[in-house]
């Protein structure tokens, strides 16, 4: 549990993260890859709706995938536009990271969005990478409890958090491990100086983890946006911990297969730039942009009132050019800010034994990002 310490002060600075970690160095493609000149678009300056990428007429073999959820939205915006022409515009949704990274190995997409947990077990199990950042999570990972528990009735501490150490041992808490909601938890147990095994924990996802506890299941439940909207508009439940309150960043990440990068550069670059300028027009409009969520997810078969889903947009805005820019440029070190952030949470999984130390150090030799992609985005390629 010492690693969650570090967790949490190291993302709390992470701008003064020093590691030596390789991030993706940028590999000239082959000649044949390389972009060619009519397909290439200067790197928009701003982040308003004035931001345009010209129009590629290429039309590339790349699937696009992602979760039912904000970050994925722009994707779908940019085929709709047609920022992004492929021969498959169907944007494959997946529950979670563990299951969307089980279809790569059957080449079931290439490129697409993830959360944190996804980008690192990717990255272990499959050389995934991380080309940009996105929609982040922690402003909407929660802890929820039902009006009649001990812990609804207790005085948040400075952190925000429902109960002491005696109030939650041997609570039953719904959560789907490996994820942004189990590091929340995880974070949690460290700040009350609590570890797993003092509660029970049941593994369900997230969408199952919501219904099982309406129906009655469990002392506690993990749960991140559009639930919590949810919860907040159709229940009573108490919320007893947030991951912003306890310090914790956790990011969502456009990621591409090692097989994409190496066989379709031009295509992942491509689906990039798209995903760049729906992601700044969005960021743009935001009524527009919650409007399109709200019949995004209910396309989804997702309950999501026009409130929440006005909410979700305020409260996960998708990092801006800007900001990817700083995140993946390689300092004189060899490393990035992006890379950093994601080595912090590498080292939370293999403490909770969900990757090796074998692992984490083949991560910490060769990053989990690839920051050739947001290099030739701001040379103007």
């Amino acid at each position: 549990m010492k690693r969650m310490k570090k967790l949490v002060a190291l993302l709390l600075a992470v701008a003064m993260v020093t590691s030596m970690a390789a991030c993706g160095k940028k590999e000239e493609p082959a000649q044949d890859n390389a972009p060619a000149a009519e397909d290439t678009a200067d790197a928009p300056q701003e982040t308003g709706g004035d931001a345009e990428t010209p129009a590629d007429d290429t039309v590339y073999d790349i699937k696009v995938s992602g979760h039912p959820y904000i970050h994925a939205l722009a994707s779908v915006y940019a085929i709709d536009q047609g920022y992004f022409k492929c021969e498959d515009t169907t944007v494959d949704m997946y529950s979670g990271g563990p299951v969307q990274n089980e279809a790569i190995a059957s080449g079931a997409w290439d490129v697409g969005t993830t959360g944190t947990g996804g980008i690192v077990l990717g990255a272990v199990g499959y050389n995934l990478k991380a080309i940009a950042y996105t929609s982040p999570d922690e402003n909407t990972v929660d802890l929820w409890v039902r009006p009649d528990s001990p812990l609804a009735g207790c005085t948040p501490d400075e952190k925000g958090v429902y109960g002491t150490a005696e109030d939650w041992k041997g609570l039953t808490v719904l959560c789907a491990t490996g994820t942004s909601c189990h590091m929340m938890l995880i974070g949690l147990l460290e700040h009350l100086g609590l570890t797993e095994d003092d509660i029970n924990l049941v593994d369900t996802s997230v969408a199952d983890s919501y219904a099982a506890f309406k129906a009655g299941t469990g002392d506690v439940v993990a749960l991140w946006s559009p639930f919590g909207f949810q919860a907040e508009e159709d229940t009573d439940w108490v919320k007893v911990a947030n991951a912003v309150n306890l310090g914790i960043i956790q990011p969502c990440v456009v990621v591409a297969t090692e097989e994409a990068i190496k066989n379709d550069w031009d295509g992942v670059y491509a689906y990039l730039k798209a995903y760049l300028q729906a992601a700044t027009e969005l960021n743009a409009d935001p009524e527009g942009t919650a409007t399109m969520l709200y019949d995004f997810e209910e396309e989804q078969g997702i309950s999501l009132s026009e409130t929440a889903a006005i909410k979700e947009v305020e409260s996960r805005p998708y990092a801006s050019v800007e900001r990817n820019q700083e995140l993946f440029t390689v300092r004189d070190d060899g490393g990035c800010e992006a890379n950093d952030i994601l080595l912090v949470f590498a080292e939370f999984f293999e403490g909770q034994g969900k990757i090796s130390e074998e692992d984490l150090n083949t991560l910490r030799e060769n990053g989990m990002v690839d920051t050739s992609f947001m290099e030739a985005y701001m040379n103007g390629q």
